[in-house]
């Protein structure tokens, strides 16, 4: 490939040469990052000036003698085209390329770990020393790259990242089309392959929230944004909601929320089985603080505070009761 490079730099290579290397280029950013590179060189030896001084008095007093002393005769002296600038520079080119290839057979290989979490959540050490909490029905795929120092992670479904912030490493998530890169931060990136929407809440510090074709957004502790897959569009979320670490930290704070979504958010989280026994329960709004890791002990304070009676049977929680007035 860098011998290819070299010859379409050089303006010396056929049509289908020219398509294949436009092609390669288009296959990703790594491609088209070490193209420009190569061109650079390229462009910076080719912009070289050898310059060789001669006595050019002397050399012609010389060939003069010779001509009438002999009957010599004149030829005539050309460029010789192989020490062009252009060839010197693709030649360098390939040098680079059999630089690349030594290093790429000598180098360390990448290191890589795939966590999955299921029924429950898992939190683990990434090699570098970040860590991540992944919810229920989670999967990352992290690689950090020696080569290109990059650190890579992957995301299907919901995962709280604390980064190890290194400058010259950087830290890329990839969800679905979007990417997360870390500046120094804690956020939480939620990506379910089967939604439409990516959101994403940072806590400590910044990271930039965006695509290949879209800047997107910069985040800052305490924002909050989404992305729409459907309408390729980022948006700020003014108000994030306080839940949204729930399955990480078991704290709840529901201010006059309804009680349908208060039972969904608790099932959501725990796997747990809590039900309202009639409609009339679910307008009624809750405002309350929780921070405990057992549901069955959540349900029973909402019953008791407002009146409801709860029932066991098996493994579900029924609140049941007339409604509420207000």
């Amino acid at each position: 490939m860098e011998d290819l490079i070299g010859k379409v730099l050089a303006e010396e290579a056929t049509v289908q040469e020219q398509e294949r290397a436009i092609l390669w280029r288009k296959q990703s950013e790594d491609n088209e990052k070490y193209y420009n590179q190569l061109r650079e060189i390229f462009e910076r030896a080719s912009a070289t000036t050898i310059q060789v001084e001669f006595d050019t008095d002397a050399a012609w007093n010389k060939v003069k003698s010779q001509i009438g002393n002999k009957g010599g005769k004149v030829i005539s002296i050309t460029k010789n085209p192989f020490f062009s600038p252009l060839r010197i520079a693709a030649g360098i080119i390939v040098l680079l390329g059999i630089g690349s290839v030594l290093y790429l057979l000598t180098a360390p290989p990448s290191q890589t770990l795939t966590v999955v979490s299921e029924k429950t959540t898992r939190q683990d050490t990434l090699p570098d020393g970040s860590t991540a909490f992944l919810n229920k029905r989670t999967e990352i795929e992290f690689e950090y790259n020696p080569r290109a120092k990059t650190r890579k992670v992957k995301l299907k479904g919901e995962a709280y990242f604390t980064v190890k912030h290194e400058e010259e490493k950087p830290f890329i998530i990839e969800a679905d089309e979007i990417m997360v890169r870390d500046i120094g931060t804690e956020f939480n990136l939620k990506a379910y392959p089967d939604k439409d929407t990516i959101e994403i809440v940072v806590t400590h510090g910044e990271v930039q929230f965006y695509t290949r074709q879209d800047p997107g957004l910069n985040l800052k502790a305490g924002d909050k944004a989404i992305y729409s897959k459907r309408a390729k569009e980022f948006y700020r979320i003014e108000k994030p909601d306080t839940n949204t670490l729930s399955y990480k930290t078991k704290v709840f704070s529901f201010n006059n929320t309804d009680l349908q979504s208060v039972v969904a958010l608790l099932n959501e989280v725990y796997g747990s089985k809590i039900s309202l026994a009639n409609e009339a329960l679910y307008t009624c709004r809750l405002t309350a603080n929780f921070k405990e890791d057992n549901p069955e002990i959540i349900v029973e304070v909402i019953a008791e505070t407002m009146g409801f009676e709860l029932t066991k049977k098996d493994d579900q929680l029924i609140l049941s009761g007339k409604g509420c007035e207000n």
